[in-house]
């Protein structure tokens, strides 16, 4: 039986839930005990020797009565390290400043909401990026802490982002994810090369991503990945000639659609990570947003049993602003 994750003793801040730091046992393979050869004597010696960087900030909180222990209470210099406990705090968040984001909303009923995720936004909380994130938008605009994303888009990627309202349903719309019985359309943009046309082109391959690394990789095995795609209309602009594609993936992989794209020998328009890492490849750049939407999505809603389909408002000229 699954273990019923401990409620955050700590309320939400702008969206923003609080950080968690559990204490490990003994003979866990943790930096900080490797280093001290036993348990620590508090908890908070141990969070400011696991981030000495931010120890004078973490000491101000513990002063200012901010940090709690799982059952709420106030922890202190002397509370005691506790194998297993965690103290919980809110972290400054980096992006305190930036404009508010609003979402556009395409879809909505008792259980979900669908919104255009504009290109540059992150899907959720992610380093430096936290309140520019789909989910922490949405949890301010809709005043629901309980939002969260039910699947995923690249920061690049604009399009159809599925959230869920209540954590009690989650688990019912994260199977269809599961099952792969929810049917996505991309619409990218993408060179000409004369070997994708009007027929679909089915790309089959192992598609890995290890941890710290930028770029996703086709390997030798078993394939795991698969994409279809086919010419929608070419078109030409000032910067030469382009194609406008319509890709089906049939699995979920991360970067999927950018390396199956790439792999074709159309690496898709804007797109600063592949072929090549570019050295500002993480720098969104609004005026030349990387040129892929996620058109549609369609599936059997699991708390009604009818069929809904999803339409994005983006279209591959348009570079939806990340502030509203």
């Amino acid at each position: 039986m699954r273990k019923r994750r401990t409620a955050p003793p700590l309320p939400m801040d702008r969206g923003v839930g609080p950080t968690r730091v559990r204490m490990p046992g003994p003979g866990a393979p943790d930096p900080v005990l490797l280093s001290l050869g036993s348990l620590p004597a508090t908890a908070v010696s141990y969070v400011m020797q696991r981030f000495p960087d931010s120890a004078a900030w973490f000491a101000d909180e513990v002063g200012a009565g901010r940090v709690r222990s799982d059952d709420g209470t106030v922890v202190t210099t002397s509370s005691p390290y506790v194998p297993g406990a965690s103290v919980w705090f809110h972290r400054p968040i980096p992006d305190d400043d930036a404009a508010p984001v609003t979402l556009d909303v395409l879809y909505e009923d008792e259980w979900i909401i669908a919104v255009d995720k504009p290109h540059g936004l992150c899907s959720t909380p992610k380093g430096e990026n936290v309140r520019r994130s789909a989910v922490v938008a949405g949890r301010v605009q809709f005043a629901n802490d309980e939002i969260s994303a039910l699947h995923r888009l690249d920061r690049s990627t604009g399009g159809v982002l599925l959230l869920c309202k209540r954590r009690e349903h989650r688990g019912a719309f994260h199977k269809m994810f599961e099952q792969r019985s929810v049917s996505k359309t991309y619409w990218a943009v993408a060179s000409l090369n004369g070997r994708v046309d009007a027929e679909p082109v089915r790309v089959e391959s192992r598609i890995n991503k290890t941890q710290g690394e930028l770029q996703a990789r086709e390997d030798p095995g078993e394939v795991n990945a698969i994409t279809d795609v086919r010419l929608l209309v070419s078109f030409t602009d000032e910067s030469g000639e382009w194609g406008l594609y319509e890709v089906r993936p049939l699995t979920g992989r991360t970067h999927q659609i950018r390396v199956h794209m790439t792999s074709l020998g159309l690496p898709l328009r804007g797109d600063k990570l592949y072929p090549v890492p570019l050295n500002d490849f993480d720098v969104e750049d609004p005026d030349n947003p990387m040129q892929l939407i996620a058109r549609s999505m369609t599936f059997v809603h699991p708390m009604t049993g009818e069929s809904v389909m999803i339409d994005s408002r983006l279209t591959p000229s348009s570079h939806a602003a990340v502030a509203g």
